[in-house]
């Protein structure tokens, strides 16, 4: 009978490690910071149009809502009709006047030979001198009013003003649109958040601090920002700040964000995920009792860790306990 005792004895050390062996956590007190979340909205840091400044017909569009642009690519083509047939009629006026006074210079050259010689009268060597310069003004007249029709025609060719994203486009390929007509619309987005805070926030809100946003519509994602411009002005009883978030933000224009805003600090005992087991609903913590560890149940504050991959006790843990990762 000693001996059976014996191997009983030597099983239940085997089974059960000692506490110096074990992969243990001392709970202890943290603080933890309390937030709400107040609604803000992800707006473009700049927003911006692309009108047309010819009348006629939008020949060729090469944009659609939620592409993006860059700065100088060209959006669109407004052709108007009357333009090619002032163009042609000036080229062939150009032409015309260029063999005038090809002809008139040579006139003007053989008739100052014979003026030298006196077989042509001055008055008529003037006139002709005149009639010259008068062709050549006229032929920089056309040529100027081409350059400007041709610079008018070139309007048609709309650009985007920057590098961004099109929010909306008003027009399809064959539309008339009139000078001042906005074509597409435009927004940057660089990830500037710009936040309406509550009034009693306001002493939290300063350049340079940072907070954490919470997108609802993409998992609940967590994001970090920082605040780089407070506006002077409270509207509707709100603070208006601009914040940059780190890495960018891939949102849609006007989408809802959550700012967590802290509103207290309080001490509570948190411990890690690997620590806890849930088994038929019960959540359970490996505890020290002794020189063993016992399945003692605990509260935890919610069912999910948080983004640090703790839970919060409520009860069933204190200060001082050691606990054990289970197996």
């Amino acid at each position: 009978m000693a001996a059976i005792k014996t191997l009983l004895v030597a099983a239940a050390v085997a089974v059960l490690p000692p506490l110096a062996m074990a992969d243990v956590f001392e709970i202890e007190e943290s603080t933890v910071i309390d937030y709400r979340p107040v609604v803000a909205r992800i707006e473009a840091g700049d927003t911006a149009t692309a009108r047309s400044r010819l009348q006629g017909v939008v020949t060729r569009l090469s944009i659609d809502e939620g592409d993006v642009v860059a700065a100088g690519d060209v959006v669109a083509i407004v052709t108007d009709d009357t333009l090619a047939p002032q163009l042609a009629a000036i080229a062939s006026r150009a032409q015309a006047l260029s063999a005038q006074i090809s002809q008139a210079e040579d006139d003007l050259a053989r008739n100052e030979a014979l003026f030298e010689e006196g077989f042509f009268p001055r008055a008529r060597l003037d006139e002709q001198r005149t009639g010259l310069d008068v062709l050549r003004r006229n032929l920089a007249s056309a040529q100027a009013e081409r350059n400007a029709l041709a610079a008018r025609q070139s309007e048609g060719r709309i650009l985007a003003p920057a590098d961004a994203r099109v929010t909306g486009v008003g027009v399809v390929e064959g539309s008339i649109v009139s000078p001042g007509e906005v074509i597409a619309n435009f927004a940057t987005l660089n990830g500037i958040v710009r936040l309406s805070l509550p009034e009693r926030h306001a002493a939290q809100v300063a350049e340079g601090e940072s907070v954490t946003l919470r997108l609802p519509s993409r998992g609940g994602d967590v994001r970090t920002a920082t605040i780089v411009k407070v506006y002077p002005e409270l509207r509707d009883g709100a603070v208006i700040a601009d914040a940059t978030v780190q890495g960018g933000l891939d949102a849609l224009v006007g989408e809802r964000v959550d700012v967590l805003a802290p509103v207290g600090e309080r001490r509570a005992i948190r411990v890690p995920k690997d620590y806890v087991t849930t088994r038929y609903g019960v959540d359970f913590v490996r505890v020290a009792v002794g020189e063993r560890f016992v399945d003692a149940p605990v509260a935890l504050a919610a069912p999910l860790a948080d983004a640090e991959g703790y839970y919060e006790v409520l009860s069933g843990l204190r200060p001082g306990d050691v606990i054990e990762r289970p197996e």
